[in-house]
């Protein structure tokens, strides 16, 4: 998380890399996968969402055509608490997969990059597991994802197989059986 201060003047101090910053670099941040929490250098107010939709509205214009008018609307129209309940029911378990998905796409690489490299397959695998069987989460509040560490593969026993495999033999027959009654004469 890079620390920053705005001060008057529309000026930006980075006070993790101790240096002053423009609008564009603290975009550029972002865009590389940085998070930034920015503060009033005045009051000490976290204005970091302020910042943030100033980014937009300034850096990053194309995104606002993503809302249609009417949420834009809604947004200024609404009742701040009202707002915030709507928004994390609409995007809260959306923001959960992101935010999840990216994680497990950064320490692919970082494992990668350090040589312990699993198979894409096994990646693959790891990743929808990680999506199916679970709930989706709100992000906020102490709601957060799902630990999604992999978890070692348990003993299936070799009956539980048979029956699996005698069960999707009857499936494919179902399957073809349907498709073959199905087929114009």
């Amino acid at each position: 998380m890079v620390q920053i201060k705005k001060y008057p003047n529309r000026r930006y101090y980075d006070a993790t890399n101790s240096r002053h910053i423009t609008l564009q670099e603290v975009h550029d941040m972002i865009v590389a996968g940085k998070d930034v929490c920015v503060t009033d250098s005045r009051t000490s107010d976290d204005i970091t969402n302020l910042v943030l939709t100033q980014i937009l509205l300034e850096r990053d214009e194309p995104k606002l055509d993503l809302f249609p008018s009417s949420v834009l609307h809604l947004i200024i129209r609404s009742n701040r608490q009202v707002l915030r309940s709507w928004l994390e029911r609409s995007f809260g378990p959306f923001m959960g997969v992101l935010s999840t998905s990216q994680k497990q796409i950064d320490d692919y690489w970082r494992k990668a990059m350090q040589g312990n490299l699993i198979s894409p397959m096994d990646w693959a695998s790891r990743f929808m597991q990680a999506f199916s069987g679970t709930q989706l989460h709100t992000v906020s509040g102490t709601d957060r994802p799902p630990d999604l560490e992999p978890t070692p593969p348990t003993e299936v026993p070799v009956e539980s197989l048979d029956d699996l495999r005698t069960r999707l033999e009857q499936l494919q027959r179902q399957v073809a059986d349907l498709t073959a009654s199905r087929k114009p004469t």
